[in-house]
């Protein structure tokens, strides 16, 4: 396999990650309540598939959810444990990703969340789920026509998380938009925006430092799909 070099991988430390403004490949390791929260509010099933797997967050929740049939993951990183290593902003490799109902990610912000979203479009059967900075709404040349041709069935609002330190590495910082989970369902026939307090949100943590445990949000996923957390 080859990978592509629009989104070249970098060589880089945990000290020099903590006092740079981005991290390398902008990749930013998703809160577990990203993918609990977004299960309480679509039942994704089939086989699904994460082009931006990162460390796995998501794709391991998705494990234990219990209307996966399969899943696959893809990372731009060739030093990331993946099924393929291929750039996602590129249509071709698409083409070598196999079939899938829906696409779920957190891809990197930035020029490349455009072109991964609408080439997972394309893809997913039924649908795509996607991280991404609220302001992904707004209608820039790289996304325009696309948002205007197939505008997100949900906006999932959630509440700000601190993915990093700031440039000094003393204290955990924010974006200055928050992220959204856009759900692109092309069953949908309406548009919906539901806003999530972080009081609402089952397992919410701030930062990293806060995570829970994987067997914490295991327990989540599964109490999800018994029906025991509403959406309230």
């Amino acid at each position: 396999m080859t990978v592509a070099q629009l989104l070249t991988p970098q060589s880089h430390t945990s000290a020099s990650i903590e006092t740079v403004g981005r991290h390398p490949l902008n990749f930013y390791e998703s809160p577990s309540w990203f993918t609990t929260e977004l299960l309480r509010h679509v039942r994704l099933s089939g086989a699904i598939g994460e082009p931006c797997v990162g460390h796995g967050a998501i794709a391991s929740l998705l494990r234990v959810w219990p209307d996966t049939q399969r899943i696959w993951t893809n990372d731009v990183d060739p030093n990331k444990e993946a099924d393929y290593h291929y750039d996602a902003t590129l249509s071709e490799s698409w083409a070598k990703f196999p079939d899938c109902d829906w696409i779920c990610t957190n891809p990197p912000y930035s020029d490349f969340a455009a072109p991964i979203i609408k080439n997972a479009f394309q893809k997913a059967r039924i649908g795509v789920a996607a991280f991404l900075l609220t302001s992904f709404l707004e209608p820039c040349d790289d996304r325009a026509d696309f948002l205007q041709q197939h505008p997100p069935s949900l906006v999932l609002i959630l509440p700000r998380f601190c993915f990093r330190k700031d440039k000094r590495g003393t204290r955990w910082a924010t974006d200055n938009v928050t992220i959204s989970c856009f759900v692109w369902d092309k069953r949908a026939t309406g548009q919906q925006i539901i806003v999530r307090p972080k009081s609402a949100i089952a397992g919410f943590y701030k930062n990293p430092e806060q995570a829970k445990s994987p067997e914490q949000a295991f327990e989540i996923v599964q109490a999800i799909a018994k029906g025991e957390l509403c959406n309230n």
